[in-house]
């Protein structure tokens, strides 16, 4: 029923000039009608650029990259006011934890700032969904996974990760620093 309903209501529908309609088995879906002239092409290949560009890489995407010729930054910048692999260090206040963060450069030649601050812990464990770090409990950081965004256990790189079984330590944005995945 649901097949016929959904076929019936796209026949009452008139698309706009440019835009087709494709129905499936599940959404709508909305796509650019190569025949309108948009430059579209195959349902969500991005549109080809009109004038100039748009050019095939080739076999090596690289080949048309150019350096900004920064130079040798030297050691990454840090700034760690709590240490997040020992929670009960005494840094942060009860109901804290120590959060890692990396902050980005603005300029394409600048150095990434890594660190550590203290904030108040949320109830996120290992593969709780969460939108950023504060929804994790102290010891954990959000990340982008394989699976969505979750908490994922802070762990060492070397030595003995502490990670529980079926989780390896991988390293994430933050240098020198893993997360059980």
């Amino acid at each position: 029923m649901r097949r016929c309903s959904s076929l019936f209501l796209t026949l009452l529908c008139v698309p706009l000039p440019g835009l087709a309609l494709a129905v499936g088995c599940g959404q709508t879906v909305i796509v650019d009608d190569p025949s309108a002239g948009g430059g579209g092409g195959e349902a969500g290949a991005p549109p080809v650029p009109s004038g100039g560009g748009g050019s095939d890489a080739g076999t090596d995407p690289l080949e048309e990259y150019e350096d900004p010729g920064c130079p040798d930054t030297g050691p990454p910048v840090t700034d760690f006011a709590c240490d997040p692999y020992d929670q009960s260090s005494g840094f942060c206040a009860p109901g804290e934890g120590c959060f890692i963060y990396v902050q980005y450069p603005d300029e394409p030649c600048g150095q990434e700032v890594y660190g550590a601050f203290c904030a108040p812990a949320g109830p996120g464990r290992q593969g709780d969904p969460c939108s950023g770090g504060s929804q994790c409990g102290a010891g954990f950081t959000c990340v982008v996974t394989g699976s969505g965004t979750q908490c994922v256990e802070l762990c060492a790189l070397s030595g003995d990760d502490n990670c529980a079984p079926g989780f390896v330590c991988e390293p994430i944005d933050v240098a020198g620093m893993g997360g059980c995945l």
